[in-house]
């Protein structure tokens, strides 16, 4: 009876489980199967959008010059002064060599391509569809398509607009791999993987059990990192075991590992200078800010503003602001190299952290600097635009940052309004 009973347990035990094994690997096969199935289509759309980008390139240095309708009755299309109505060799060594189909559009219709409808002649003169037509040529934006129908056969597709060098939209360039490629590629990368997982299942149990449990662990190990991530800790690192597996996990890690870095990025840079934000500025100030108390160092700080700046944003409007705000930062940039960090600091000021560095240093180096930024010349819609910048500059302490940054403001401040064009220390 008792021998009965522990039958039975052992048995109960075996099919729970067995259970867990089955229900985690089917769940694995499903996971495994999205995140494959999209990473896969993901590199279909990278790949897509750089031979389309790489095409462009090459069109133009090949043929020069702008695109043209030309003709009454027979039309031709120039690219230049050279006729490209026939240029079909550029497109075929390229789908050749990259295994893609490509399809040059004069505004919305198909001038060279190599695709071929059913009696064998390429699909020349035909149209794109009316969706592709708004979205892409009309709204002057590149889009990539998941099902594109062409020819009857649905694409995997990258359309982009072809300008003109006064910028006007003139046509597409269309980059495409038929859809069942792709998916064939899938299923053949995927299935050998699941019959060999489910044949695992069935008949290996122990040696399931020690798999999946290893794969529990990555995606914990996962898990724990995206919720470090999502908690705002940017400075989090994933076990480095997780991305020393190859295979899908693997590139999982490696996909949320670059996806925290765009996020840090996000977070720390501004976007249109490509500068630190004020938010990393003041996390990187406290960092010199404690090497210099740990090293007893020198440091100084500065805050740089771009003078009569709402007059060229007025003058000329917003786009040579930008311009303007971007060229600056690149000098900022480059004069602080290898001793220090620039940040935008708002609107057109910027903040200079000079490390290791005392006041009287740092006030010959920004007069360097305002050197450099009179000599600077933005164009502008056949203009050029100048300008000059203001600086106060403060002895870093080991004092409130808001305190220090007041200082440097209040120097600023006397600057700007004791004539400009200066730096005040």
């Amino acid at each position: 009876m008792n021998r009965k009973n522990k039958g039975r347990i052992s048995y109960t035990l075996q099919a729970i489980s067995m259970l867990p094994l089955l229900v985690l690997g089917m769940v694995i096969l499903l996971i495994g199967y999205h995140y494959f199935t999209q990473t896969m289509y993901d590199e279909v759309e990278s790949s897509l959008q750089g031979v389309a980008n790489e095409t462009i390139a090459l069109i133009d240095a090949i043929y020069p010059g702008d695109y043209e309708l030309v003709g009454e009755d027979v039309y031709q299309i120039y690219k230049g002064e050279q006729d490209i109505t026939n240029a079909y060799q550029l497109v075929d060594q390229i789908k050749e060599y990259t295994g893609l189909d490509v399809t040059l559009f004069y505004q919305d219709t198909r001038v060279l391509t190599t695709i071929y409808n059913a009696s064998g002649g390429r699909i020349v003169r035909t149209g794109a569809a009316d969706t592709i037509l708004t979205e892409v040529l009309e709204a002057d934006t590149a889009r990539f398509y998941n099902n594109a129908i062409v020819n009857g056969t649905a694409y995997f597709s990258y359309y982009t607009p072809l300008h003109n060098a006064d910028g006007t939209v003139v046509g597409m360039l269309f980059v495409g791999k038929p859809k069942s490629q792709v998916d064939d590629a899938v299923q053949k990368s995927l299935y050998p993987l699941l019959i060999a997982v489910f044949l695992t299942i069935i008949v290996m149990g122990i040696i399931i059990f020690f798999y999946t449990r290893g794969i529990v662990r990555t995606l914990l190990k996962v898990r724990d990192f995206l919720s470090a991530v999502s908690g705002g800790n940017m400075m989090a690192e994933i076990d480095p075991s997780v991305l020393k597996r190859n295979d899908e996990l693997g590139e999982i890690g490696q996909s949320i590992l670059a996806m925290q870095r765009a996020l840090r990025t996000m977070m720390e840079q501004d976007t249109l200078t490509e500068l630190f934000n004020r938010g990393s500025a003041n996390r990187k100030l406290k960092q010199v800010m404690a090497k210099a108390a740990e090293q007893n160092t020198p440091f100084a700080v500065a805050i740089g503003d771009i003078d009569y700046f709402k007059t060229i944003n007025d003058t000329y409007g917003h786009d040579c602001g930008d311009a303007t705000l971007k060229t600056v930062a690149d000098t900022l940039k480059e004069h602080m190299r290898n001793c220090g960090f620039v940040a935008r600091w708002g609107g057109e000021e910027f903040l200079l952290v000079f490390d290791r560095m005392d006041k009287a240093e740092a006030r010959k180096r920004l007069e360097k600097l305002q050197d450099s930024i009179r000599r600077l010349e933005i164009p502008y819609e056949n203009q050029v635009v100048t300008l000059t910048m203001t600086f106060g500059v403060t002895e870093g302490e080991q004092i409130a940052i808001k305190d220090l940054l007041r200082r440097a403001d209040s120097k600023l401040y006397a600057g700007k309004t004791s004539g400009r064009d200066r730096v005040v220390s």
